[in-house]
């Protein structure tokens, strides 16, 4: 389960990630939110507002291409070794 899929925010700035939602004419936030749908995971994303939540529903649109998929895995590649979650 990811409850906060986005990292607070800090998962946007990276490069990996803006491309892909440059490709898809989206925000880095709903690609993000679609990646995390994509590997099965429940999402559970804030939204302050009817607008936020409808920006949020967006990313259940967003089709993910096999290089998509490609270029997160390589941004944001698993660890080599067990380590602790990190308290957000």
């Amino acid at each position: 389960m990811a409850y906060s899929p986005i990292e607070q925010g800090r998962l946007l700035s990276h490069r990996g990630l803006r491309e892909v939602a440059i490709r898809h004419g989206a925000a880095s936030a709903q690609v993000a939110l679609a990646w995390a749908l994509n590997s099965g995971s429940i999402v559970i994303p804030r939204a302050r507002s009817d607008e936020h939540v409808r920006e949020n529903r967006a990313a259940l649109e967003i089709r993910l291409t096999a290089e998509d998929l490609a270029e997160l895995d390589r941004t944001f590649a698993p660890p080599k070794r067990r380590q602790p979650l990190d308290v957000l």
